[in-house]
């Protein structure tokens, strides 16, 4: 049973931190695009005053993330959801979350990919009620449902334990796509859940994440999660892991431009169409369309693009008008 494609980002995404201060929000920033990196990663430093150094990673692909309400469906499947994060890799491929929020209270309600699903539709995964901070008991919550892979269905139980457990300084660096030194807090998420197949194959899944936050703008810049998972009689002994790192090159093009707001991208994921608008007062000068590998795949004047002929994937517009010049990202879907 092979569930890593949706676990090796499970629970990357639920808390917005600021080191010492209280936990407010939670949710990645709308189209953050992530590197899957290797390298040498040691999460082991914790508590208050910690120090730790990922450098150098290698990169291997790219993330990006993005944010809608429930569909009809989504809430038939799994209710109660306020808002679904999508997480797509460079070939297209998605896995989701779904979250209820309810007043200051975050749940997990469900997640799925192609291949795997969890559904807490018995008991949902508090993940906490804000604000958090450093140093508090971590929150404890019972979870239930029902798994689904390769043909099983099996029904689950277990808990959720959510904890922001340290802050200090991190030094990572991404080869070729930026790096980031300075405060963090950490978030530490662990997932423990038993479960029988075909009434006789008793199992266990184990999920530990750790989400790095930015204190000065609470920016989530590393992600990640390992996970294991038994079935007894069945010779299913797997381990699985995943590192992200934000990449940070394009995100301060993005950052240091004061006119970004004013140009916006629609509808993002796009299709067939990409729209530019712009406030009243400025003009095109130029748009240019780069694909994740640097090259330059479009270039036009026109507030409407035709982009159907495009491969499916994440892309960078930049846009020059008559005042400023910035860098906006979008996926073709």
């Amino acid at each position: 049973m092979k569930i890593k494609l949706l676990f090796l980002n499970f629970c990357a995404l639920t808390l917005l931190a600021n080191a010492q201060a209280p936990i407010n929000n939670y949710f990645s920033t709308a189209m953050s695009e992530y590197a899957a990196v290797t390298g040498t990663i040691d999460h082991s430093p914790s508590g208050a005053g910690a120090s730790w150094v990922f450098d150098p990673l290698s990169p291997s692909g790219t993330n990006v993330d993005t944010y809608m309400a429930p569909t009809a469906a989504q809430l038939a499947t799994y209710p109660n959801t306020t808002e679904v994060l999508t997480i797509t890799d460079g070939s297209m491929n998605e896995n989701q979350f779904f979250y209820e929020l309810a007043g200051s209270t975050l749940s997990l309600t469900g997640a799925s990919n192609a291949e795997f699903s969890i559904d807490y539709n018995t008991d949902n995964a508090l993940i906490g009620t804000y604000p958090l901070t450093f140093g508090t008991a971590p929150t404890v919550d019972a979870i239930a449902g029902q798994l689904m892979a390769q043909g099983q269905s099996p029904t689950y139980t277990g808990t959720i334990t959510t904890e922001v457990d340290a802050y200090g300084m991190l030094d990572l660096e991404v080869t070729g796509l930026g790096s980031y030194n300075g405060s963090i807090t950490r978030v530490r998420t662990e997932q423990n859940i038993g479960f029988t197949i075909a009434g006789f194959f008793p199992g266990t899944l184990d999920i530990v994440s750790y989400n790095y936050y930015k204190d000065h703008d609470g920016a989530l810049v590393f992600r990640s999660t390992d996970g294991a998972i038994v079935v007894n009689g069945l010779g299913i002994n797997e381990t699985f892991a995943t590192n992200e790192a934000l990449i940070t090159n394009t995100l301060t093009t993005d950052e240091n431009q004061q006119a970004l707001g004013l140009v916006k991208l629609y509808p993002n994921p796009a299709d067939v169409y990409l729209n530019v608008e712009l406030s009243a007062s400025e003009t095109i000068a130029s748009i240019t369309i780069i694909d994740v590998n640097g090259k330059t795949v479009l270039t036009t004047i026109n507030k409407t693009i035709y982009i159907d002929d495009l491969t499916a994937g994440l892309y960078f517009v930049n846009i020059t008008t008559n005042k400023t010049a910035v860098t906006k990202k979008f996926i073709k879907k």
